[in-house]
């Protein structure tokens, strides 16, 4: 009974850790109260200005919003997007990978900037990366198109931890990476059929030497993941992760980290959370 008791505990656990969670609950639509809309959409629109105040060349942004809570792992954000001025009327839009109800599946989305915004208003502000003119030229085309390269690299099966240089599984971050090894290895549309592409985008970036983050999932944790949370996998790292619990992973501030070390970024931009005066009804 003490073991049965010990075992539930455990798994109680999950909801405690920021980097796996589990809903058990079956997945339906969640709205929130009407002043965190109202400041989730003014946050957007404080968002959309600040884009429309860059030069007309710039055509790609990176974005990133603190999605999650990872300051235990001295991370200020967790989630990256593509932010692209596209279309006949110009306008600023997010592409991002999602990973909905905490499943084993991801999507791409293509969207405005309120969705890729979301409740992280009410948590922080969003990091603005410009890329540099080159990278931003060829990052361009694979993400226009609506069955371009970009669409290609992403792989819907999905894992929080995944590891960055294995094909089994893809975090938000992993796919953001992996488009821009695309784009600077020169891949086009051409290149979309082929079976080993997340394979050579890997390959490419250990030769780049982009280092991951190193995240500590504590034992407890881990044994509550395994025990049936469905948006976390650790399968794919090598057996020393797993037994150390110190696992590698794409995070916004590798990506950033890798891109500054490439000299790839010209500027970083932050756009502050916005508080929304006036209570909810």
């Amino acid at each position: 009974m003490k073991l049965q008791r010990s075992i539930i505990a455990l798994v109680a656990l999950i909801w405690l850790c920021p980097a796996v969670q589990a809903v058990a609950a079956p997945c339906e639509p969640r709205y929130p109260p009407s002043q965190q809309l109202a400041t989730i959409y003014d946050s957007a629109l404080l968002l959309q200005k600040q884009l429309e105040t860059l030069p007309d060349h710039v055509q790609v942004v990176l974005l990133a919003r603190a999605g999650q809570d990872l300051s235990r792992f001295n991370l200020r954000y967790s989630h990256m997007g593509f932010a692209v001025r596209a279309g006949n009327d110009s306008r600023w839009r997010s592409i991002h990978l999602l990973n909905r109800c905490a499943s084993d599946r991801s999507d791409l989305y293509d969207e405005g900037l309120v969705n890729f915004v979301g409740e992280s208003a009410l948590r922080d502000g969003i990091l603005l990366a410009i890329p540099t003119m080159e990278l931003q030229q060829r990052l361009y085309p694979l993400l226009i198109q609506s069955d371009g390269l970009a669409r290609a690299v992403h792989d819907p099966r999905y894992s929080a931890l995944a590891y960055p240089f294995a094909t089994e599984f893809q975090n938000s971050n992993q796919w953001i990476l992996e488009v821009i090894a695309a784009a600077q290895m020169g891949l086009s549309a051409d290149d979309r059929s082929n079976p080993e592409l997340r394979p050579l985008l890997q390959s490419w970036l250990k030769a780049n030497k982009y280092q991951p983050s190193r995240l500590h999932i504590k034992l407890h944790e881990r044994i509550a993941a395994r025990a049936g949370v469905a948006n976390v996998a650790v399968v794919d790292h090598p057996a020393g992760e797993r037994l150390s619990g110190d696992y590698s992973v794409v995070t916004v501030k590798s990506v950033i980290d890798f891109l500054q070390s490439q000299h790839w970024l010209d500027s970083q931009q932050h756009v502050a959370n916005v508080t929304t005066e006036g209570s909810s009804p």
